[in-house]
C-alpha cells in the first residue's frame, strides 16, 4: 500500500478517531487505525474499541492499494509533527510501514486488514435528521448528570425519546437529574412517519459526540441491531446501545412544589462559583462539599464552613412562598446553573428534604420551559 496525504487533511481525518482506539486492549488491533484504499483518490479510516467506532473517509493520492492497521497513538503524534504539508505511507509485504515527510521519515510496524475486529452492519434501521447545533445543545444540557459508575447500567448513558417532532434527552446518576424535551425541525423517512423510539446512548458516546459535532449541518441518527449510527459530512460514528428500561423520571420529580424563586443565572453561577473555593472535598470537615441555601424574605444566603474556612455570599431574588433552608453538593447545583441557558432561572421547592427542580425562568410556566434540571438535597455532616 502506498498513500499520498495533504497532511491537513489526514490530521482532520485521524483526529475525530483518536478517542475511539483503546489502548488498554488486549486485542492489538483494536489499538490501531484500519486504513483502506477506496479506488485512486481516496482512504477510508476506520477505528473502533468493540463499543463505539468511528469511520471516514480522506481524499488521497492512492498509488498502490491495500488494507493494514497502524498503531493510532503513534500515527497521530508523528504526522502531527512532519515537517511539510505532504505525508506519503507506506506499507510493504514485510508489514513495515515508512511514513514520509521532506527529508524525515519514520518507520513503524503494520498488521494486516482482516485482523480489525469485525463491525456492526452500519446499513439499515430507523431514525431522523436533526441539526447538529440542535443534537449538541441537548447534550450539552443533560451529559452532567450522567452516572460515571453506577449498579444500574441504564444511568450511565442518555435516555433519548423521539415522538413526531419532540426530542427528549434524560439523564439521572442518582443525584440529580436533567430533562431537555423540545420541539425540533426533525425529518424522518417517509416510511417512518409518525416516528416513535427510544434508546440509551452510553455515556462516553455522548460525551465524544458532543466533542465532534457542531453548527447548523443536518446529522443523521438511526437505530441498527442494538446500534445508533450518526451521519454527517464523511464520518459515520457508531455505538452499542445500553440494554433496559430507564428510570420512570416522571415520579422522581416533586408533583407539587409551595415554593417558588426566581433568580439571576448569571448571578448564581457567581455566588456558587466563589462557594466552591472553599468547600474541600477531600477534608473531613463539618460542610464536606456541601452549602447551605437560606432562601430569606428577597435574599438567597449561601455559606459554607470547612477546614480551610468559610464564605459568606447573598444573591438577589423573588420568591413566592415560606422561607426556607437546604443543603446541596456545590458542585451538583453549579453543574446545573452553568447547563442553563436563559437570563434567569426558576427554583421550586417543597421541603428541605426535597430537593429543586430548576426550569427557565423567563418561562410563563415551568411547564413551558425546555429544560428541567432537579438536584437532591444532602443531610448536613455531624460536627
Amino acid at each position: 500500500m502506498k498513500i499520498i496525504f495533504e497532511k491537513r487533511s489526514l490530521i482532520a481525518a485521524v483526529t475525530p478517531a483518536m478517542n475511539t482506539t483503546s489502548n488498554k486492549n488486549t486485542i492489538a488491533a483494536v489499538e490501531g487505525l484500519l486504513f483502506e484504499t477506496e479506488g485512486a483518490g481516496s482512504c477510508r479510516i476506520t477505528a473502533y474499541d468493540t463499543e463505539k467506532g468511528i469511520r471516514t473517509s480522506v481524499n488521497a493520492q492512492v498509488l498502490k492499494e491495500g488494507s493494514y492497521i497502524i498503531n493510532a497513538q503513534k500515527f497521530y503524534q508523528i504526522i502531527r509533527n512532519m515537517p511539510t504539508d505532504e505525508i506519503t505511507v507506506t506499507v510493504n509485504e514485510r508489514m513495515n510501514v515508512k511514513i514520509e515527510s521532506g527529508r524525515s521519515y519514520f518507520e513503524l510496524h503494520a498488521l494486516p486488514g482482516e485482523d480489525f475486529p469485525a463491525l456492526p452492519d452500519l446499513t439499515g434501521g430507523v431514525g431522523f435528521t436533526i441539526t447538529r447545533g440542535q443534537l449538541k445543545k441537548f447534550i450539552g444540557q443533560t451529559m452532567f448528570a450522567i452516572a460515571q459508575r453506577d449498579q444500574r447500567p441504564v444511568l450511565t448513558g442518555a435516555y433519548f425519546k423521539i415522538k413526531g417532532i419532540e426530542l427528549t434527552v434524560v439523564t439521572c446518576d442518582s443525584y440529580r437529574l436533567a430533562k431537555c424535551s423540545r420541539k425540533c425541525s426533525i425529518e424522518t423517512d417517509a416510511d417512518n412517519s409518525g416516528l416513535d423510539m427510544s434508546f440509551i446512548v452510553p455515556g462516553k458516546t455522548v460525551a465524544e459526540l458532543y466533542r465532534m459535532i457542531d453548527g447548523d449541518e443536518p446529522i443523521s441518527v438511526t437505530l441498527s441491531n442494538k446500534h445508533v449510527i450518526f451521519r454527517w459530512g464523511e464520518i459515520v460514528f457508531f455505538s452499542r446501545l445500553i440494554d433496559g428500561e430507564f428510570l420512570d423520571y416522571e415520579r422522581v420529580l416533586p408533583k407539587t412544589p409551595s415554593i417558588f424563586v426566581k433568580i439571576s443565572r448569571e448571578e448564581l453561577e457567581g455566588a456558587l462559583e466563589r462557594a466552591s473555593l472553599i468547600v474541600d472535598d477531600k477534608a473531613t470537615g463539618t460542610w464536606r462539599g456541601y452549602i447551605k441555601c437560606s432562601f430569606e424574605g428577597d435574599r438567597l444566603i449561601i455559606t459554607s464552613n470547612s477546614v480551610s474556612g468559610s464564605v459568606y455570599d447573598e444573591v438577589p431574588i423573588e420568591k413566592d412562598g415560606d422561607d426556607i433552608q437546604i443543603v446541596f453538593t456545590c458542585h451538583f447545583l453549579l453543574d446545573a446553573v452553568k447547563a442553563a441557558d436563559t437570563e434567569y432561572l426558576l427554583m421550586s421547592l417543597t421541603s428541605n428534604r426535597m430537593g429543586v427542580s430548576i426550569t427557565d425562568g423567563d418561562a410563563s410556566e415551568a411547564d413551558d420551559s425546555d429544560f428541567l434540571f432537579y438536584v437532591m438535597p444532602q443531610q448536613r455532616v455531624k460536627e
